[in-house]
C-alpha cells in the first residue's frame, strides 16, 4: 500500500493512504509550488515537479529500423478510370450511424454505473471527554485542600484549580463537515475543527487528531495545530477535500496553557502523580 505525506504550505500536515487521494489533494491546492510530498520509503520532502517526474519517467525509445526491398519496376500499363459503386455516397452516414450509436451507448453505460451523490444533513460532532480526566467534585476537593492546609485558598488558585480539573466543561473541541450519501456510502466534504475556549485565559497552545473512521478502522488522520486561543471567539481550521467513512472524530492529543498553569496530554494520567490536581504544571 502506497503512503504518503502531504502539506500545501499551511499548518497542515496529511497522512494520505493512496495515489488517488494524493492526486485529489494536489488538485485542490491553490499553490501546487507551495506542495511537499513525503514518499514513505524515502526520506525527503519533494516538490510537486520532483514528485511528477519520478511518478512517471520519460520513456526512452529505440529507433527501429526497417529493412526496405528494393521495388521492382512494372511493366507500363494503361490507366482505367476508377470503378466508382453505387453506394459509395451512402458510406458516410454509416459510419455516422455507427458513430452515434456508439456514443449513446457509452453514455447510457456511464449514466446506469456512476455513483450518485445526494446531500443529507451535515455532521456536527463534539469531542468526547477524555478518560484520563474523570468527572470530579471540586467543591468536595477544595474543601479537603483547605482542612488539610488549615487555610482558605484565594480566589485565583481556587479558580485556576477548577478550570484544570473542569478543562474538558470549557475547552470544547467539534467538527462539523458537509456530508453526502449513496449506495456506496457516506462521503464528508470540507469538515471544519472548532476549537471554543470558555476559560477567561488565553490557551498558548493546542494539537489535534482528526480522524475518518470506517468499519471501526481508521481510514484518514490529519494533525491540526491551535496557537494562542483567546477566549472572545471560537478558533476554527478548514480541511479542504472530501473524505470517505462511516463516522468523524476530533480529539485533544495535548494543551499548553501557562496562563492557568496547565499542561494537559492524552498519553498520561498525570503530570506529577497529583491525581487531586493532574494538569497542574510550571514553564
Amino acid at each position: 500500500m502506497e503512503k504518503y505525506l502531504f502539506t500545501d504550505g499551511t499548518n497542515v500536515i496529511r497522512e494520505v493512504q493512496s495515489k488517488e487521494e494524493l492526486t485529489t489533494l494536489i488538485q485542490s491546492s491553490g499553490d501546487r509550488n507551495k506542495v511537499r510530498i513525503w514518499v514513505f520509503n524515502t526520506n525527503e520532502w519533494v516538490t510537486y515537479a520532483e514528485f511528477a517526474r519520478q511518478a512517471n519517467p520519460i520513456p526512452v525509445f529505440q529507433k527501429k529500423v526497417i529493412a526496405v526491398a528494393p521495388s521492382i519496376p512494372k511493366p507500363a500499363t494503361e490507366e482505367l478510370p476508377p470503378l466508382v459503386r453505387a453506394d459509395r455516397q451512402y458510406r458516410w452516414l454509416k459510419k455516422a450511424f455507427f458513430a452515434i450509436l456508439a456514443g449513446v451507448t457509452v453514455f447510457l453505460v456511464y449514466n446506469f454505473t456512476r455513483i450518485r451523490w445526494s446531500p443529507v444533513a451535515a455532521a456536527n460532532i463534539n469531542s468526547l471527554r477524555p478518560a484520563n480526566v474523570p468527572v470530579m467534585d471540586m467543591d468536595s476537593l477544595i474543601q479537603s485542600i483547605e482542612v488539610v492546609r488549615g487555610q482558605k485558598l484565594d480566589k485565583v488558585t481556587r479558580t485556576n484549580l477548577r478550570i484544570r480539573n473542569t478543562w474538558p466543561d470549557r475547552l470544547v473541541l467539534s467538527v462539523t463537515a458537509g456530508r453526502d450519501s449513496s449506495a456506496a456510502g457516506i462521503r464528508y466534504h470540507d469538515p471544519e475543527i472548532v476549537f471554543d475556549n470558555s476559560t477567561g485565559y488565553q490557551v498558548g497552545q493546542a494539537i489535534v487528531r482528526f480522524t475518518v473512521w470506517k468499519e471501526n478502522q481508521p481510514t484518514a488522520i490529519d494533525t491540526i495545530f491551535f496557537k494562542d486561543i483567546g477566549y472572545a471567539l471560537p478558533s476554527k481550521r478548514t480541511l479542504k477535500g472530501s473524505f470517505k467513512g462511516d463516522s468523524l472524530s476530533v480529539v485533544f492529543s495535548s494543551i499548553t496553557a501557562p496562563s492557568f498553569n496547565f499542561c494537559y496530554a492524552e498519553s498520561k494520567e498525570s503530570n506529577y502523580g497529583n491525581l487531586n490536581d493532574r494538569w497542574f504544571c510550571k514553564q
